[in-house]
Parts: structure tokens; sequence; C-alpha cells
């Protein structure tokens, strides 16, 4: 506890500290904490799972004023990393009159924008923000402190314009905090136009390679989902996660994994929010459970105690394998990565390996029942898309109109036929008297000239 003490951290801070049961700091907290109390502007380079969001926040929270509005702000890539902030931050503000609001898209703005205005510290994604500050809802000018969370990863999705933008937005005095896993051109051009004398901070990337056993099996497309059955019913009573590169991939494994009776769940960015968060929390609560994911939970999620990660499909960007294999073997706890390699993938996947210096046994292939790849049916898809359910209830109105009109047709009587037969018969009767009168007018006016 004296090591926290050292780092010059608020009295309220190394309390809550002393209940989470924190007894050293790591390597990018001690690198990290006295350039923020300083002021400093900072790039940090280090990976998941180094403790990043404490590194900041403690920095920050003693130099917050209760009396004034929103002056600390952290935009994160991801909606999953932005609640998770949150609830970091919750516990350390916990006692204290510091509010914190989470923002990100999927929700109604109008609820966000009465808590945005309560808020001390805002943890938002860059679409929403952007969205509140150019609607109004955001006063800026009490803003101190800005965090940039997985700097890298916000402009591999394609966000880099947005954050240009906030930044723009921003006042002139402020403390930027920026942190990524790795330092890419653009990372280096915010640094160039938004940052003051930033000094550069970097940890070891956060893989104990003591604690983590690697393996691989060289398997053709095909049979990878028999084998990872196979597995996954030899460690039942395990939690794992299993990472695919697109969501309709993720969707298959999960129906499969279900229907061969193994307690499965699915995460990926075409969910609704809301159901993204219930199957978090319920994942993070069931303890033996897999977990079938895209990459958005390779970076920031916090999952206690995940024995296995099987890569189902070797990650498009190349650094992303570490980030996934990352997710376990924490906390002086031993973990297992498996990977799944077919022939075309072996030789990126050993130049991954010899570059961070992994030790990765190739395991023969276990005799297993082959089973094929089902695709989910589409009503059990539509039920999870994004805006299913809206779309479901326009379709059924429809229905229902067009049936009402069907059956209106059919109990229309021969009288009613005949009284709207007769109707149009007397139209056409004043159609043809109105031409006939207009031909007549014109024909007076001639004769009226000459």
């Amino acid at each position: 506890m004296n090591e926290f003490k050292k780092l010059g951290l608020d009295e309220h801070v190394i309390k809550t500290v002393e209940k989470l049961g924190y007894k050293t700091p790591t390597e990018i907290q001690e690198k990290t904490i006295p350039l923020v109390i300083k002021g400093e502007d900072i790039i940090a380079q280090s990976a998941t799972g180094t403790g990043k969001t404490f590194a900041f926040l403690a920095g920050i929270l003693g130099k917050l004023d209760v009396t004034k509005g929103a002056q600390a702000i952290v935009i994160t890539p991801t909606r999953e990393l932005a609640i998770q902030i949150d609830k970091e931050t919750k516990k350390f503000t916990k006692n204290t009159h510091i509010k914190s609001s989470v923002v990100y898209g999927g929700e109604p703005i109008r609820f966000q924008t009465v808590e945005i205005k309560k808020a001390h510290i805002v943890i938002a994604t860059p679409g929403r923000l952007l969205d509140h500050i150019e609607r109004g809802n955001l006063n800026l000018k009490k803003v101190k402190h800005i965090v940039l969370d997985e700097a890298d990863r916000m402009s591999d999705m394609g966000f880099i314009i947005d954050i240009k933008k906030i930044l723009g937005y921003m006042p002139k005095e402020k403390q930027m905090l920026l942190f990524s896993a790795t330092i890419t051109k653009d990372v280096k051009n915010i640094e160039n136009k938004f940052m003051k004398n930033a000094k550069r901070v970097s940890a070891k990337v956060h893989v104990d390679k003591s604690m983590l056993v690697q393996e691989y099996y060289k398997i053709p497309e095909n049979k990878k989902i028999s084998l990872l059955v196979h597995l996954l019913k030899q460690n039942l009573f395990k939690k794992s996660i299993v990472f695919c590169n697109t969501r309709t991939l993720v969707d298959s494994v999960e129906y499969n994994l279900k229907e061969n009776g193994i307690n499965a769940y699915k995460l990926h960015g075409g969910l609704e929010q809301r159901k993204r968060t219930h199957i978090i929390e319920k994942y993070t609560q069931d303890k033996h459970s897999c977990l079938v994911s895209t990459d958005v939970s390779a970076r920031g999620l916090h999952i206690d105690n995940l024995d296995f990660i099987f890569n189902f499909n070797l990650p498009r960007e190349k650094t992303q394998f570490v980030h996934r294999i990352g997710r376990t073997a924490r906390a002086g706890k031993t973990g297992k990565a498996i990977s799944f390699i077919t022939t075309k993938d072996k030789q990126d996947f050993l130049k991954i390996c010899s570059k961070n210096k992994f030790d990765v046994n190739l395991m023969p292939l276990p005799e297993f029942k082959y089973l094929e790849l089902k695709k989910p049916s589409k009503n059990i898809k539509a039920r999870d898309t994004k805006g299913s359910r809206r779309r479901n209830q326009f379709d059924k109105r429809i229905s229902e109109v067009k049936d009402q009109i069907a059956s209106a047709r059919k109990k229309e009587s021969d009288d009613d036929k005949e009284y709207f037969k007769d109707k149009e018969k007397k139209f056409r009767k004043r159609q043809h008297q109105d031409r006939f009168k207009n031909k007549q007018k014109t024909r007076n006016k001639k004769y009226i000239r000459k």
C-alpha cells in the first residue's frame, strides 16, 4: 500500500484501493499516475489488462471540483468498454459527490441528456458524444481532462474524423491522456495537432508466458466445429471465449454449440445494446459457460477467471491475437489459448508467434465425431439483429391492414357495387357536360372578336 501512497494519490482513492485489495501498482500505473497528477500530456503504449483504467482515473479524481459540471471526458471505441470504465469509475467515486455518466449509441438520447448535465466525468463512444456536443447538450467550458482509450482501435474502426471534430470543440487549456496498444499514424497526427510536449510511456505486453499454455491444431475449415465441440465437452466446468471473425460465424457457432448441449452465449456488434449488456452480465455471473464473440471482447472487457481462449479463426489484424490471448492467465492464474489453424493461416500464425516469442505446441488431432456447421434459422436471427423488433412490428401491422382490406372487399355486397357504378356514371356525365360548356364558351368568344 505504501507504493500507492508514493505515487501521490488522493486519500479517498488510497482508501478505495485498500478496500478493493490492490497490493502493488502495475508498470503502466507507476509510470503514468505521477505524470497525470502533474498535469502532463501523456501517450501511453500498453496492451489490454495492464491497469490503464485505474492509471488515468486515479490521477484525475483528485483534481475534480464538485461544484462545476463536466471536467473529464473519456472516449472509448466500444459501448462495452464505456460501460466497463463507468463501473470502475463508480467504484472509486462511491461515498463522494463526484458523478459519472456513460453515453453511447443504441439508447434514447433524451435520457442521456439529463444524466450528462449532472456528470463530472463523461465516458462516451465518439459518435454519440459528437451528437451531444453538436446538439448543445454538453457544456465543454469546464473540461480540463480528456482521455482517449484504445486510440488505435478507434482509428481502425474509422472514428478518427469524429475524434478530431470532438477535440476541435474542446478548450485549448486541457490535459490529454492517450492510451494505445500501438502507435499508428493517426495517433501521431493527434499528438502533433492537439497535444503539448506529450510524455511517452510504454509498458510490456501483459501476457504472462509462464502462466499461459498455448496450443494449436492444424485442421481444415469444415472440421473446426467438430473439434471445438469435442474440446468444450471435455472441459464443461471451465469458462471460455471462442473468437470468430464475422457476426454470421458467431451466430452459427453459438447455435451449433447449443444444439450439442453446451452452455453458450454470443456477442457481436449486430445485437441490440440492451441485449449485449444483458449477455455480458449473464456470462460474467455464469462460472461454467462459453462466450462466442467477435473481437468486441478482445479488448476492454473485464472478465475474471477465464480458463480457455479458442481462436476459431486467426484475426484479420495480427495485433489482435495478443489481445485475444491476453484475456486469460491473469492475476497469477493459469490459462490456455488454443488456435485452430488451416494450411492457409499457418505461415501467418507462426510469424505472430516468433515475433512475440511465444512457445506454441502443435497438438495431434483427437478422435471426434464429425459435425456439420449448421446455420441458424432466419427466425432466430431476426430476433437478435439490431432494430429487428421494430421491423417485425411494422411487418405485422402491414399484414393486419392487408387482411382487413381483403376481408372488406369480400364483404362488399352487390348493392354497394351498383351504388359505386351509378356514382361513377354521374361523375362521367358531369365531366362530359363541363367539357361541352367550355367548348361553347370558347366559340362564343371567337364570334364576339370577329
